[in-house]
């Protein structure tokens, strides 16, 4: 081989040639983004042997092989650069949105990578089932599972999602606090199937908790003569008496978000700049290592 990697022999060019453009050489390098209903960005080479063996004898099983072994650890950069990224433009964004990727590896029969966003079970997964979805492309988010609880016991109605108030304290991650959350849901008698149960009761216990955190409701809005706009609301001890604040207002229709992840560009910037270097040190070792 003379020191040349299998982009050399096929291209005549330098190591990092752009694969993209040794249609019927070696290798053809493509990016697909999944579509709105699959969640994924899908790293495929094409192949097309038969041109290169006069110059390189043999080579095709090692050269699949590397090509699949390149395409893997292209995928697992660009997955870092991905969580890079959500660093970057996320609010704190916790340990859970920063693991929800997954790398699909290459295999010398597929050679096809992806890099996907994953469910609570580790399973690619498509937007409907995937949290993150509206700050990748924008557009309406899903019911959140405490809103669920709150439509079930008629908090909400089929229609209405909640936004946290402007003032509401936020836990490290920018989060609205698990404990808040868990309180309300207790108070509203919807936090049965949580794995054990916290309902509101009239024992001493509860009593006590309802004085330290003071007691939560639901304002039917003023359509309806309340005083108070819908949302729901704390009631807290201020001194020798006592005072509400907002804690979630109500509104109609899911709440939109604008894209913030640019999942798709990221990932093809980063195979555009990995995947020939890459491939060229898989390359390598498969004829050091060939039999």
């Amino acid at each position: 081989m003379g020191g040349l990697s299998f982009f050399d022999a096929t291209k005549r060019s330098s190591p990092a040639g752009d694969a993209r453009h040794a249609r019927g050489q070696s290798l053809l390098l493509s990016l697909q983004a999944g579509n709105p209903a699959s969640f994924f960005v899908q790293i495929t080479v094409k192949t097309n042997f038969g041109a290169v063996q006069a110059l390189l004898s043999n080579s095709e099983k090692q050269a699949r092989f590397a090509a699949a072994v390149a395409l893997t650890k292209t995928a697992k950069i660009a997955e870092g650069d991905v969580k890079e990224s959500m660093r970057r433009v996320f609010d704190r964004p916790t340990r859970w949105a920063i693991n929800a990727t997954r790398v699909i590896p290459a295999t010398k029969q597929t050679l096809r990578s992806q890099v996907w966003l994953k469910d609570r079970r580790g399973q690619p997964q498509g937007k409907d089932a995937n949290f993150l979805f509206p700050q990748v492309f924008g557009g309406p988010r899903g019911r959140k599972a405490y809103e669920t609880r709150l439509l079930r016991v008629g908090w909400l109605r089929s229609n209405e999602f909640t936004v946290p108030a402007k003032d509401l304290a936020l836990d490290e991650y920018g989060n609205v606090p698990t404990g808040l959350i868990r309180s309300i849901l207790s108070q509203a008698k919807a936090a049965d199937g949580l794995g054990y149960s916290s309902n509101k009761t009239q024992s001493r216990r509860s009593k006590a908790t309802v004085q330290k955190v003071g007691t939560f409701f639901v304002s039917r809005g003023r359509s309806t003569g309340n005083a108070l706009p819908r949302g729901i609301y704390q009631r807290i001890r201020l001194g020798s008496g006592w005072g509400t604040r907002l804690i979630f207002a109500i509104v109609e229709g899911k709440p939109r978000y604008r894209p913030l992840l640019p999942f798709a560009d990221v990932v093809r910037k980063s195979v555009d700049k990995n995947f020939s270097s890459q491939f060229d040190i898989a390359y390598r070792a498969a004829i050091a290592t060939a039999r």
